[in-house]
């Protein structure tokens, strides 16, 4: 079977199953998955999923049984989670997440993900790697392969996943410190932004 996506946005709150022979067509910020998606069997899969008129696939590696089946949803919102994460990372995507669920079987696979300069992007593809949610912290999944630029692209983890959970982009790049000289020639320090929407940070002052 084939999922052929063209044209419209698919939304809905039921678990959509493809199984293992089916294959999608298509997919892009006017055609797309909003909601859950599950797919089942033993070859790598790109899952169609999207939120608010926004296309973010997340592609998983093959798992190793026919019978394994993993499900994905997109949102283009907060993670609800901690800051908490291993040492190795200095930035946790606050804009967006996948929460990728391994519903049956063993199989542990890696994870491919997508962004672009329309929705929850990247500024920067330095240090850029991929953090799953493992109940308490943030983990570094690193990244193996980048392809694209900040403005349109992706990457793979570069190891496995061992909690399915959330899942969001991270950096590892050393935390860079911005000084802003304001009009009052007063001064303060605000983090280096990572990621955001559209590329465009504001910065409010009260001068008083």
């Amino acid at each position: 079977s084939v999922l052929t996506l063209t044209g419209g946005i698919l939304s809905t709150d039921s678990l959509i199953t493809l199984k293992a022979p089916a294959i999608v067509n298509g997919g892009s910020n006017l055609s797309h998955v909003d909601g859950p998606v599950k797919k089942i069997g033993n070859t790598a899969f790109v899952f169609p999923v999207g939120d608010d008129g926004h296309h973010y696939p997340l592609e998983i590696s093959a798992p190793s049984n026919s019978t394994d089946a993993f499900s994905v949803i997109y949102k283009n919102e907060f993670h609800n989670e901690s800051d908490s994460s291993d040492t190795t990372l200095s930035y946790i995507s606050t804009c967006q997440y996948w929460d990728l669920k391994r519903v049956t079987g063993t199989s542990n696979v890696k994870v491919r993900l997508y962004w672009d300069s329309l929705g929850c992007g990247v500024f920067d593809t330095v240090g850029l790697a991929v953090a799953s949610w493992n109940g308490t912290k943030w983990v570094d999944k690193g990244r193996d392969s980048i392809f694209g630029t900040a403005y349109l692209g992706s990457l793979w983890s570069k190891t496995t996943l061992s909690n399915y959970s959330k899942i969001t982009l991270a950096s590892n790049k050393p935390v860079k410190t911005i000084i802003p000289t304001l009009i009052t020639a007063k001064q303060r320090t605000i983090p280096e932004d990572i990621f955001g929407f559209n590329g465009s940070n504001i910065i409010q002052s009260t001068t008083s």
